[in-house]
């Protein structure tokens, strides 16, 4: 049986309530809340986003993000506003009346979460619908509500494919889908010298609107990789010092400070399996492999997505 066909089962027998027991809290922001607090409450609960509630309609209207903190901190350091001792307030202070927009009441949690797909499933629906709109290009978490409507739980990629390796590897017994990752991902890598600096590198994932992307030494090997995780990480002491430094040795510095932090670097093999390279994402939970050439010179040639994955193993 192949390991495709054996998710494919597992995906559409499995309900998302069967999989994903209901957390004791989910952090939601009120749309009116001040842009930094709102912030500070995916740093401090160490988060990548969380739903916005609009009172006012009785509705979600999407997700706060902590990639929109990374726009922030570029738009204010072009403009000449960090220093030294500058602390996060004092940046999104700054950069909420100037933010590249046009709406009239400057930059606000509901402008910012509106950028975000909300597109939610119900607790009773499989896996399978759960994985069909994590697939797209534009959403990593989908929101599950329950009858009335209310968000009961929030399904990131990761988790899903923490759930895939748990259920799934290591039970298919066919060996055909060894190639399956020469035909995944895509080129070009994106990737920096892990001398860059540390606001250069946040340039670059704004530009992309991406969370990681290659760390290369000056022969091309790849070394490391940032993660939206990360990013939290970056944002919680903006200064100057830091925005200037070196984007490799200020990784090392920030992850050494922690106790939990997992292998950030991934990268597998063309003739790798498929459930490698999903074994590696979930042991990691970072959102992406980079495939290399060779042992020798290690160098990054392809990056395989969560979503590339999620798109081959749907029917």
């Amino acid at each position: 049986v192949s390991f495709k066909n054996i998710v494919g089962q597992f995906l559409r027998n499995t309900h998302i309530n069967e999989a994903f027991p209901r957390p004791d809290k989910i952090f939601t922001l009120d749309s009116k809340c001040q842009l930094y607090d709102g912030f500070q409450t995916l740093l401090t609960n160490n988060i990548l986003s969380a739903p916005v509630w609009d009172a006012t309609t009785s509705k979600y209207i999407g997700f706060l993000d902590i990639r929109d903190l990374v726009a922030f901190v570029v738009f204010v350091y072009d403009n000449q506003k960090v220093n030294n001792d500058s602390r996060l307030e004092d940046l999104i202070l700054h950069g909420e009346g100037q933010f590249h927009t046009r709406t009239t009441d400057g930059v606000t949690v509901s402008y910012l979460s509106r950028r975000h797909k909300f597109v939610t499933v119900k607790e009773t629906d499989t896996l399978e619908q759960v994985t069909r709109v994590l697939s797209d290009q534009a959403i990593h978490r989908v929101p599950i509500v329950d009858e009335n409507e209310r968000v009961v739980n929030i399904i990131s990629q990761s988790s899903l494919i923490q759930v895939i390796t748990d259920k799934c590897v290591g039970m298919d017994t066919d060996s055909t889908e060894i190639s399956a990752l020469k035909t995944l991902g895509s080129v070009p890598v994106l990737s920096v010298p892990k001398t860059e600096s540390v606001i250069n590198t946040f340039r670059i994932l704004d530009l992309k609107n991406k969370s990681g992307i290659a760390l290369v030494d000056k022969d091309g090997r790849l070394v490391g990789t940032t993660t939206g995780k990360d990013l939290g990480l970056f944002l919680k002491t903006p200064t100057l010092a830091t925005l200037n430094s070196p984007i490799f040795e200020h990784l090392q510095k920030i992850r050494s400070e922690l106790i939990d932090i997992k292998t950030p670097c991934i990268a597998v093999f063309a003739h790798d399996s498929i459930s490698r390279a999903i074994a590696l994402l979930a042991a990691t939970r970072v959102h992406r492999v980079f495939v290399v050439d060779n042992e020798t010179h290690y160098k990054p040639i392809k990056v395989i997505s969560i979503t590339d994955i999620l798109n081959f193993l749907l029917p």
